[in-house]
Parts: C-alpha cells; sequence; structure tokens
C-alpha cells in the first residue's frame, strides 16, 4: 500500500509525470497557433503584394531553370553502340510541333515544350541519329510559334559521332573552288614535317582546337547551332528562330562574338566539324526532292554537285522554290534543313577557322542566296582575307557556331 501510494503521487502530485504531460501537450498547441497564425500572415502579405491586393491567389510560379540539366548527362540508348548524346548542364532536349523529337521536310520545326526529365532515358539510337535539338532554357515562346516573337532560348543540335576516325576533313570531289578554278588551296599545315599540298587545315596549336578535339573523342560528338547566327555585330553570338541572320561580318568579329557567350566552349565553327557534319548528313538525312511534295535522302550530289532542293539560292529547285532568290530569316521554311539543321546550304555563305594559308584566307562554305545551285553547294569552300565584308549584294557572310563539352 506504501508503495502504491507513493506510485499515485508520483503520477498526479505537483510536478507529476500527468501534469508535466498536461503542460507539455498545452505548450505544443500554443505553439503550433503561434505557427499558424504566422504562417497566415506570410500568405497575407504575399498575396497582398503579388496580386495587388486581389481576391485570387497569385499563380505558382515555375523555376527559371525547372527542367534543365543540372549537369553533363549522357544518354546511350544501346550499350553496344557508340552512338550517344550528351545533354550539357543548363540545357534540355526539346519537343517540337510535331509532337516528337525530329521534323522532316515541310513539317513545322519549332519547340513546342522541352522533353521532361523522366523522358530522357527513352531517346533512342534514331533519334540520335536524325538530329535531336536541344534548348538553354525551359520557358516555350508563342505557344510553340515564331511569328513576330523572338524565342528566348538558343537551339543547337547534336551531331553524333561514334567514330573518332570519323572526325576528318573531307576534300570534296566536286565544287570547293580548287585550285584549277583559282582558289590558293596550296599551304603548309604548321606542325607538317614536310611542306606539302593541304587544301583545309586550322590551327591545331591552339587549346580552343585541342579542347575541341578531345570534347568530340570522349562525348562522341559535338553540337552545332541549329541556325544562322543573329543580333547586331557587337552582340553575344545566338541561335535563334525567325531571326534576320548576320551578315557583314568578319570572322574576328564572329570568334569575339562566340566569346562572349555566357556557355562554355562556343566557338566559331571550325572546317573538320563543318565537312564532318556533312559527311553525318550524307547516306542518312532526309531533304526535299527536286520534284515538289517529294522528298529523297541525302546523297553525296546533294553536298559537293548540287544543294537547290534544300537550300535558298536563286536558281532552288522543287518546294525549296518557295522564297528563293533573297535572304530569308532563320528557319524561314521547312524545306532548307536536313536532320534539324537550316540553312547548310544557301542563304548566307558561313565564315570557318579553317584556312588555305598562313597568313591569312579564312574559308567560307556552303553558298548563299544569289548563289548558282551548280557553282555554291553545301561543300563549296573559298578563301577571302580576315577583313572581307564581300561584295555588294553578296549579304557575306554570317557565322554557324558549334558547342563542345
Amino acid at each position: 500500500m506504501i508503495l502504491a501510494g507513493v506510485a499515485l503521487a508520483t503520477l498526479t502530485g505537483e510536478g507529476s509525470i500527468i501534469g508535466n504531460a498536461e503542460n507539455a501537450v498545452g505548450q505544443y498547441n500554443n505553439s503550433v497557433n503561434t505557427e499558424q497564425q504566422l504562417l497566415n500572415e506570410i500568405e497575407k502579405y504575399f498575396i497582398e503584394h503579388t496580386n495587388e491586393g486581389g481576391d485570387n491567389p497569385p499563380t505558382e510560379l515555375p523555376e527559371e531553370d525547372a527542367g534543365l540539366a543540372k549537369e553533363n548527362v549522357t544518354i546511350k540508348p544501346d550499350p553496344n553502340s557508340n552512338v550517344q548524346i550528351v545533354i550539357p548542364n543548363g540545357f534540355a532536349p526539346a519537343i517540337l510541333a510535331t509532337g516528337t523529337l525530329q521534323s522532316g521536310p515541310g513539317e513545322d520545326g519549332s519547340v513546342k515544350e522541352i522533353m521532361p526529365e523522366e523522358e530522357w532515358s527513352n531517346i533512342t539510337v534514331e533519334d540520335i541519329n536524325k538530329g535531336i535539338v536541344i534548348v538553354d532554357h525551359a520557358i516555350t515562346y508563342d505557344g510553340g510559334k515564331s511569328s513576330g516573337t523572338v524565342p528566348d532560348f538558343n537551339e543547337y543540335v547534336w551531331v553524333p559521332i561514334p567514330d573518332i576516325n570519323k572526325f576528318e576533313r573531307v576534300s570534296w570531289n566536286g565544287k570547293y573552288r580548287s585550285k584549277e578554278s583559282g582558289g590558293d588551296t596550296t599551304g603548309q599545315h604548321p606542325l607538317a614535317d614536310e611542306p606539302k599540298e593541304n587544301y583545309f587545315w586550322e590551327d591545331i596549336t591552339t587549346n580552343e582546337y585541342k579542347n575541341m578535339l578531345k570534347s568530340v573523342e570522349n562525348n562522341k560528338g559535338f553540337y552545332i547551332g541549329r541556325y544562322e547566327s543573329s543580333g547586331k555585330e557587337e552582340d553575344i553570338a545566338q541561335s535563334k528562330r525567325n531571326q534576320s541572320p548576320w551578315n557583314h561580318l568578319t570572322p574576328i568579329k564572329a570568334m569575339e562574338a562566340c566569346d562572349k557567350n555566357t556557355t562554355e566552349n562556343i566557338h566559331l565553327i571550325y572546317g573538320i566539324e563543318w565537312d564532318s557534319t556533312l559527311n553525318w548528313l550524307k547516306d542518312n538525312a532526309t531533304i526535299s526532292s527536286e520534284e515538289a511534295g517529294k522528298t529523297k535522302t541525302m546523297t553525296i550530289d546533294d553536298i559537293q554537285t548540287n544543294s537547290g532542293s534544300w537550300g535558298n539560292y536563286y536558281q532552288s529547285t522543287g518546294d525549296a522554290v518557295i522564297g528563293n532568290g533573297q535572304l530569308r530569316k532563320t528557319g524561314y521554311i521547312e524545306f532548307y534543313k536536313s536532320n534539324n539543321i537550316y540553312d547548310l546550304a544557301g542563304n548566307c555563305f558561313e565564315w570557318t577557322q579553317e584556312r588555305c594559308s598562313a597568313n591569312g584566307l579564312y574559308i567560307y562554305r556552303g553558298g548563299y542566296f544569289v548563289s548558282a545551285v551548280l557553282d555554291s553547294p553545301a561543300a563549296y569552300r573559298a578563301g577571302a582575307v580576315e577583313t572581307s565584308l564581300g561584295g555588294a549584294g553578296w549579304r557575306f557572310p554570317y557565322k554557324l557556331f558549334c558547342l563542345s563539352l
């Protein structure tokens, strides 16, 4: 009985277990009420200052980088294949207006939305081989349309290089401003063991070139600007839809514009990147045919002889004759593209970092809108001094730029 009395006093007396528990419950309830009052006041303040005192609560705003990669993400659909794509930090694959990753000749190639991250693993080898578009901003524009609106994101296309031995310069056996046609195509590569004829070289001693080459080998590909570059001459290099492409721009100015881009490893395209892109398209890309309403698989003739069915020339053929013969905005019609890349053929010449002599003569590529189709196919190359802006009416030339990882 004594023990029972002690136990009862412990449970119910002053400072007892039950009393302490009741006090704790009361204090907890008070803290909950205080916290709720604080939350209510915060919510009221938020509504008053974001909705101008209205009755409707504000909508939830997306994060600025919602849906973009937080680090470089490698997608390798087939473990037995070297075909892969690397989604860079701050980018995401784009779903096009077709509802897929691809758009063919005549199909709307504008960006509709970004691909949700949980779907990136569904990317296939075929998707990669047909060209995947990435964007550097998660917010779309104008419902995916481009008319009258400046997109708030840049677009690039992945060029897969599964075998580094396929990443090479090409001496096209066609219209490339040969020595016989008056081009200055002789020159000694600065690292050559002995003087020899070399039609196409870059200064491979620079860190930029070395890093680019290492990136292509390690990542098995590189990104190329989807559109011709646009903006004022002193602006940052951009690859955006429905813009007037740069023209009358020197290669030095083009390189400076690349340096101003906040994305790392943006650079003026090298000749080896241009040639490797064309090699990837050959026997792979679907382009317009010379006959309106039809398509075809790109052949070497479409690259080195006559690119008129998929480029803006005054002698364009098939569906490409729509609006040809004058400078057009980026992504003007859907017949000027191959594997989601626009205007590799025609519209504007492209400066490259390729040269044909140690003292200058930067090479320009690809033809322009006043070119005859047999004179300036996609594989065309010719040299000009670095200060050249082109003759009257040339709109010469913009530049196309690439992104290494």
